[in-house]
């Protein structure tokens, strides 16, 4: 599936088509997405653990605005080195808190 086409389930974290009700591993329905998760799940810790990466390595070049789908704001990144380095520490702290989110929505956390 492309990113695109594809959300994580709100109870397993598994990958589900975008427009799935119901999530084909866990049985449960995706119609009401809570604002945050209180569930730990190796996939959302391993996207966690991916975006921090990124974003320390490769903040100023916006590499984890790409991998969570925010396009836009990535290219922004990419052409001003992460803000003249202020955005991308700001990313970073966010990050690591616990408060950055995805294209979606979706909280990433540890």
């Amino acid at each position: 599936m492309d990113n695109l086409y594809q959300k994580y389930c709100h109870n397993c974290g598994s990958v589900i088509d975008k427009q799935a009700e119901i999530c084909p591993k866990c049985g449960v329905r995706q119609s009401n997405p809570p604002k945050s998760s209180t569930n730990i799940n190796v996939n959302l810790n391993q996207r966690w653990l991916i975006t921090i990466v990124l974003c320390g390595f490769l903040g100023v070049f916006g590499a984890h605005r790409f991998y969570t789908n925010h396009i836009l704001s990535g290219i922004l990144q990419l052409i001003t080195f992460g803000g003249l380095g202020i955005w991308w520490i700001v990313d970073f702290i966010f990050i690591l808190i616990g408060e950055f989110k995805d294209k979606e929505g979706n909280y990433i956390k540890m």
